[in-house]
C-alpha cells in the first residue's frame, strides 16, 4: 500500500498551490475531488473507516504516495490522534506564511465568500469577535473568524509532535516555495519521489485573495498584527530552526 501524507495547514498560506504542484507529479496522488476538502478525520470514527476513506478519494494503483489537503486539520488536536492511529507512518506537511499577510488574506477570503461584514480594522484587532455565530452547516471545521489565533503556528505544530516524530513533519515557508525549483525538489525528496520533476504550475498563483490596496487603514492593522505576532514568530523560528526573516513581525524587531 502507498504511504500517505497530509497537508494540514495553514489556511491562506498556499495550500492550494501546494496541492496543485504535488498533483502534477506522476508518482503522487492527491485527494480527488480537490474541493470540497475531505475533512474526513474530523469524524470521530474515522480510524475504523480507513477502507472507505481510501476508496472515496483515491483511484490510482500506481501512486508511490497518496496525500490529502485539509487545512483545518492543523487546528484540531483530536484529528492528529486519529491520523496517527490510521496512518502511523504518515508524513505531515505544513506551509506557513507571514502571519500578518495570512490574517489579512483570511479576512478578504471571508469577505469574498460573503461571510464577513465587519471592517478590516474591526475584524483583525478585536480577538473577542472570533466567537461570532456562523452557519456551521456551510462552514465545517474552520471557524471563519479566527483570524488572529490561527497565525500562532507554533501552538498547533507542538501538538503534532506528541504523535509524530519530527522527521515525519515538513515545514515550508510560503514566501520561499513559490516558483522555487530547489525548494520544491527538497519537498519531493521528503516525499521520496523523483526530485528533479518540474511542476507545470510551479510559477502560477492559485486561489489568491489580495487586500484592498485602497484601504488606508491597512497600514495601522499591519502594525497591530506585527506586534501581536512578534513573540509567536520568534518562538516558532527558535524552536523549529526556521528562517522567517522575510516576515513583518521579525523585521519590526530589527
Amino acid at each position: 500500500m502507498a504511504r500517505h501524507f497530509f497537508i494540514a495547514g495553514a489556511q491562506r498560506s498556499g495550500t492550494t498551490y501546494l496541492h496543485t504542484i504535488l498533483t502534477e507529479h506522476p508518482e503522487i496522488e492527491l485527494n480527488q475531488p480537490w474541493w470540497p476538502e475531505p475533512k474526513f478525520f474530523l469524524n470521530e470514527d474515522a480510524p475504523s473507516r480507513k477502507d472507505e476513506y481510501l476508496k472515496k478519494y483515491y483511484f490510482r494503483d500506481d501512486a508511490t504516495i497518496r496525500g490529502e489537503k485539509t487545512v483545518c486539520y492543523m487546528e484540531h488536536s483530536e484529528v492528529i490522534e486519529r491520523i496517527a492511529r490510521t496512518f502511523p507512518d504518515a508524513l505531515i506537511i505544513f506551509i506557513l506564511r507571514d502571519p500578518v499577510d495570512r490574517a489579512i488574506s483570511n479576512y478578504w477570503y471571508s469577505v469574498g465568500n460573503k461571510l464577513e461584514d465587519l471592517s478590516l480594522e474591526q475584524a483583525l484587532t478585536d480577538e473577542s469577535l472570533k466567537d461570532r455565530p456562523y452557519d456551521e452547516n456551510r462552514i465545517i471545521g474552520c471557524p471563519p473568524y479566527n483570524y488572529l489565533e490561527r497565525g500562532k503556528y507554533v501552538n498547533y505544530l507542538d501538538q503534532y509532535l506528541k504523535h509524530f516524530d519530527r522527521s515525519q513533519i515538513k515545514l515550508l515557508i510560503s514566501e520561499t516555495l513559490f516558483d522555487n525549483q530547489k525548494a520544491i525538489s527538497d519537498l519531493f525528496k521528503f516525499l521520496e519521489v523523483e526530485s528533479g520533476f518540474s511542476p507545470p504550475s510551479m510559477n502560477k498563483k492559485i486561489n489568491s485573495y489580495l487586500p484592498d490596496e485602497g484601504d488606508k487603514k491597512t497600514i495601522e492593522v499591519e502594525r497591530f498584527l506585527c506586534s501581536y505576532y512578534a513573540d509567536s514568530v520568534k518562538e516558532l523560528s527558535d524552536r523549529y530552526s526556521l528562517d522567517t526573516s522575510m516576515w513583518k513581525p521579525v523585521r519590526i524587531r530589527l
